[in-house]
């Protein structure tokens, strides 16, 4: 996770002063295609700064997107797991066009279509962080090898902005 952890200090102190949107998406009948919203919930207790806003959506991000309209983010995260052929618990970060031509997401909406949309309506950047699920079939509770993934990735995240933003104080 190293790498990923450097690619989360250097996406998030690009935005050190900037209003950021943390989306986490999932479905928790799906097992690890719950993984973003686990990583949300922890980033929800870990994160105490206005300017950052976290969301858990559940498997209908686009119910949020008024909200996230209203709030004005200048960087959108989309957390989510996602199969990009990497081993199961492995974290990554996306730019929105890597999700061209891809099937990334279990979603009705694909995470391309809603990036898509709230850059065109809003003109802000977006990012994927993507989670490599072991097991999304039906059931509930994530493998333990996502359980782990989303506490890095949610202390990853946390740090790095927690970190930052003490920075600018």
């Amino acid at each position: 996770m190293d790498e990923f952890e450097s690619n989360v200090n250097r996406l998030f102190a690009e935005y050190a002063s900037s209003k950021i949107a943390i989306l986490g998406i999932g479905n928790e009948l799906r097992r690890d295609d719950a993984v973003g919203l686990a990583i949300v919930d922890r980033l929800s207790s870990s994160i105490d700064d206005p300017s950052v806003v976290v969301l858990n959506c559940q498997n209908v991000p686009e119910n949020f997107t008024g909200y996230v309209k209203r709030i004005k983010p200048s960087c959108i995260v989309l957390v989510d797991a996602a199969d990009f052929g990497a081993l199961p618990g492995d974290a990554r970060i996306f730019q929105l066009n890597d999700l061209e031509g891809s099937s990334f997401t279990t979603h009705k909406t694909s995470l391309l279509a809603l990036g898509e949309y709230l850059q065109s309506e809003m003109n802000c950047n977006i990012f994927v962080i993507g989670v490599q699920p072991a097991d999304c079939n039906f059931g509930s509770g994530l493998s333990p090898v996502a359980q782990r993934a989303s506490v890095v990735v949610a202390d990853s995240i946390s740090t790095a902005i927690n970190r930052i933003r003490a920075k600018k104080s």
